[in-house]
């Protein structure tokens, strides 16, 4: 058997596939890390939703 090469054809295509997955995956990122920095305000946590405004000694009769 002999050692086949791939041709210039190939070469280039698989090249071009390469950098294709390699921007993709960096725009992908890139989305990521944009939505991580903006996200919008958190208005009120569990916590905080749960809790009375007032406190219960203090009510008026």
């Amino acid at each position: 058997m002999s050692a086949q090469h791939r041709g210039p054809d190939r070469e280039l295509l698989g090249d071009a596939m390469k950098a294709l997955v390699l921007s993709g995956h960096l725009v992908v990122l890139g989305l990521l890390g944009y939505l991580v920095e903006h996200q919008p305000p958190q208005y009120q946590s569990r916590a905080s939703a749960s809790a009375p405004d007032t406190d219960p000694g203090t009510e008026s009769l």
